[in-house]
């Protein structure tokens, strides 16, 4: 079991160019103590990797293009050439 004492706190806060009121010492402490506590008893699990990396798979459906009359749609449109909408320019 690592042991987190107040000093290595105080110290830890300093390097790290924090304020500690003296009512925070101890809580932070404690809480910092449980952190430590649970990441070592995580490292008690064994982890392995179970399974290979599953390759990109596409799983949703093929895109095809489907031949549409645009006519309607452009006849909506404030301006258009040919097959295509007119915009105002907005880049150089």
């Amino acid at each position: 079991m690592i042991d987190f004492s107040k000093e290595e706190l105080l110290k830890l806060a300093q390097l790290s160019s924090l304020k500690l009121y003296d009512d925070e010492i101890e809580y932070l402490r404690e809480q910092l103590q449980k952190t430590l506590d649970y990441t070592e008893e995580l490292a008690q699990f064994e982890t392995k990797l179970e399974h290979e990396a599953v390759k990109t798979i596409n799983v949703f459906r093929e895109d095809k293009a489907i031949q549409k009359d645009s006519a309607p749609l452009l006849a909506q449109a404030p301006a258009t050439k040919e097959t295509y909408f007119v915009v105002p320019k907005i880049l150089d």
